[in-house]
């Protein structure tokens, strides 16, 4: 079995610790920054997991939307949230370690934090149900 939840959950606790008092002490934008890139590599990876779990491969894309299409075809439910955030989640991906002038939304970044452990959960719950068929 794949590791990639594995992966991602460990992105999503790096992304805790570069937003934490301990892991970005002077609230340095480009620390941020770096959280918002994990947190993007966690929801990336936990839709590539899902596609794993329903039988199927997945693109090897970095394109959040474009990994929500191919995971909603398989018949998994995805939030109408992170839909409307998919195209922002994915610039995370290379905008914060390549663009100088970008910053992340910080509130967007909570938010798309809350929006994986959704997505974590649902898969969890999916994946509980398909193994007490």
């Amino acid at each position: 079995m794949s590791n990639l939840l594995a992966r991602a959950e460990a992105d999503i606790q790096i992304a805790n610790l570069l937003l934490s008092p301990e892991g970005n002490p002077t609230n340095d934008e480009m620390i941020t920054d770096q959280a918002a890139y994990h947190v993007q590599q966690a929801i990336e990876k936990a839709l590539k997991y899902q596609m794993e779990m329903s039988g199927e491969p997945y693109k090897k894309i970095h394109n959040i939307a474009g990994l929500i299409a191919d995971v909603e075809k398989t018949g998994f439910p995805i939030s109408n949230d992170l839909k409307a955030m998919a195209y922002e989640i994915t610039n995370w991906e290379a905008a914060t370690r390549y663009n100088d002038d970008f910053s992340v939304v910080k509130k967007n970044l909570i938010k798309a934090m809350d929006l994986y452990r959704e997505l974590e959960e649902s898969i969890l719950s999916k994946l509980e149900k398909d193994i007490q068929r």
